[in-house]
């Protein structure tokens, strides 16, 4: 087994309420804490937040340079706070790789180095 040097990062400058409502729109789901200020400030948050699973999707880049030889095993991930419109996202990770295996350990955080979402991804090579 071993490291490989840090992965390409991967950065969102600003979280836009387009590309909420356009995740959305093809996820189906509409609540309003996504979409309306009230909403969310009703809620507890300062402004609209971006759905976790748009900011896990986000994550999935990291794993493009194995996937025309490894297929995904597993894929864990916390959330950690919430990601909300205006905010940045920048996602890190470094990969560890045996013959079969990789397994790539990311963290996603915003503007001022608050954890946004952290996890694991594990890929194995898939037979020919």
């Amino acid at each position: 087994m071993h490291n490989q040097p840090s992965l390409e990062e991967i950065h969102i400058k600003e979280i836009t309420q387009q590309q909420l409502e356009a995740y959305g729109l093809v996820s189906n789901d509409y609540n309003p804490i996504h979409f309306d200020l009230k909403a969310a400030q009703d809620a507890g948050f300062p402004r609209q937040i971006a759905h976790g699973m748009f900011t896990m999707g986000v994550s999935t880049n990291l794993v493009a340079p194995w996937l025309s030889t490894h297929l995904v095993k597993s894929y864990e991930t916390s959330f950690i706070q919430p990601l909300l419109v205006g905010d940045s996202l920048r996602i890190k990770g470094t990969a560890t790789t045996t013959d079969q295996t990789t397994s790539i350990v990311f963290t996603g955080e915003n503007q001022h180095g608050e954890t946004i979402i952290k996890g694991q991804i594990s890929l194995e090579v898939h037979a020919r």
